[in-house]
């Protein structure tokens, strides 16, 4: 029902294109052929139906494999056989059985059900080739947006509005007044008219306050400017 055998991979007739694997996988899977001077796993042949050709194979199971073994091959020379199991016609239904539920990764052995439509497989793949280049995308994406953030200057806060002059006026204590040349009678009365109710104008310390005249307001103006 089986034999195995060493088979010549120029004999051998894939059933899936190759476009359905990855380059990347079919080139890490021929690197790793080549160091180990040959494939561990078995791919699943039978005899093609054409009987004008001479022991030729199709496969059953093992697509990847033989690609891989083509690019092991196109490589490293000496490597043009690969390790085979091939079945008559009447145990085909029954390998397929056992490559169904032994199979323990898809990515290692083809899939034995019948791939009716190749372009729905080829779109698949196509849109996993795309995912992977969107999401090298968006990583780059993130790294620009971090080494932008980094050359950001971060500015410091505005300084705080200066008070106008009334403010100053109704908010000074009687140190800066003193400093500002007014007379301690005048500081007095300056406090206390000022407690009594805050000044509305510059002119209500003038007519309001004994001892401050336009010259000593004018003074204790730009005191109060300067030291604030």
């Amino acid at each position: 029902m089986w034999k195995f055998l060493r088979v010549d991979i120029t004999d051998i007739n894939p059933s899936l294109p190759r476009e359905t694997f990855s380059e990347t996988e079919l080139e890490n899977l021929a690197n790793l052929i080549i160091e180990m001077g040959g494939i561990i796993r078995p791919a699943i042949l039978k005899k093609a139906d054409n009987k004008k050709v001479d022991e030729r194979y199709n496969i059953i199971s093992g697509d990847l494999e033989y690609y891989a073994s083509v690019i092991a091959n196109q490589k490293v020379p000496d490597i043009e056989m690969i390790n085979a199991f091939v079945v008559d016609k009447e145990a085909e239904s029954i390998a397929l059985q056992q490559i169904q539920l032994l199979s323990p990764s898809p990515g290692l052995i083809t899939k034995p059900e019948k791939i009716d439509n190749p372009l729905e497989l080829r779109m698949s793949n196509l849109e996993k080739r795309l995912e992977t280049q969107l999401q090298a995308i968006r990583e780059e994406y993130q790294k620009e947006i971090k080494r932008l953030e980094e050359k950001i200057i971060i500015l410091p806060p505005p300084p705080p509005a200066s008070k106008s002059i009334l403010e100053l006026l109704n908010t000074c204590d009687a140190n800066q007044l003193k400093k500002a040349g007014i007379p301690p009678a005048s500081v007095n009365d300056f406090l206390k008219k000022r407690s009594e109710k805050p000044f509305d104008s510059v002119e209500d310390i003038q007519r309001g306050v004994t001892g401050i005249g336009q010259v000593r307001l004018a003074k204790l103006i730009d005191y109060l400017l300067t030291s604030n």
